[in-house]
């Protein structure tokens, strides 16, 4: 899916434009979810890694939805080539963490893409997290266009995670895991299944219990 990333530099624009088709929503929308949770929550993060996310985060809520709606409009699509290989280069410094610790088996038991599953989690895990990362997710509400002038970081932390959940609506990607066939016998074992990726459990801002992992599923559910 990355090496998609460079087709500005090895096709050029054309290339970009053949390949509109090739890209759902899903993928799209994953490299929105590398940026937001990862980067910026992650304990032990870089610079780097926060330098590229942001600018990527930028890219997105600019050409996201355009890029999805119209896909042979070529500046959206640039826009998203250059975010997506942003998005990569910043959890290539940072890390990935509950997120992917869940779309994992998840994306073993149904089947589904690994875009569309992060990107149904992505907003349950952003609220699990905003205890111990206000100030971070109130950042991403900035860099994703929010109208956070004014007030405190958790109404901003609130608000970026409302725009997450809009754009997710936006391209059309599934809200409910229930959505995907999962059924809800089956949250036990994802979320231990998660819990046992313990690089994963040990990166997240917000340090989790099996427990929490099958709260954040059967709020997801």
């Amino acid at each position: 899916m990355r090496n998609q990333n460079l087709l500005l530099s090895r096709g050029g624009r054309g290339e970009v434009g053949r390949q509109a088709e090739a890209r759902g929503p899903a993928v799209r929308y994953d490299e929105l979810e590398v940026p937001v949770d990862e980067p910026f929550p992650y304990d032990g993060k870089h610079p780097l890694g926060d330098m590229c996310a942001e600018r990527a985060m930028t890219l997105i809520s600019r050409h996201l939805v355009t890029a999805v709606r119209e896909p042979q409009n070529l500046a959206a699509r640039e826009g998203m080539a250059l975010a997506a290989t942003l998005a990569g280069l910043a959890f290539s410094n940072c890390a990935v963490a509950v997120v992917h610790a869940l779309e994992y088996p998840l994306g073993g038991a149904v089947h589904v893409s690994h875009g569309a599953g992060n990107g149904l989690l992505l907003p349950y895990v952003m609220r699990f997290n905003l205890p111990t990362r206000t100030p971070e997710l109130a950042q991403v509400a900035r860099f994703l266009g929010a109208d956070v002038d004014g007030v405190t970081s958790a109404v901003a932390a609130d608000r970026g995670i409302a725009v997450v959940e809009q754009l997710r609506r936006d391209i059309g990607i599934p809200e409910r895991l229930r959505e995907l066939g999962v059924a809800r016998n089956q949250l036990p074992m994802l979320a231990s299944k998660a819990f046992g990726i313990t690089r994963l459990m040990l990166l997240n801002g917000r340090k989790p219990t099996e427990a929490d992992l099958l709260q954040i599923l059967e709020e997801a559910y």
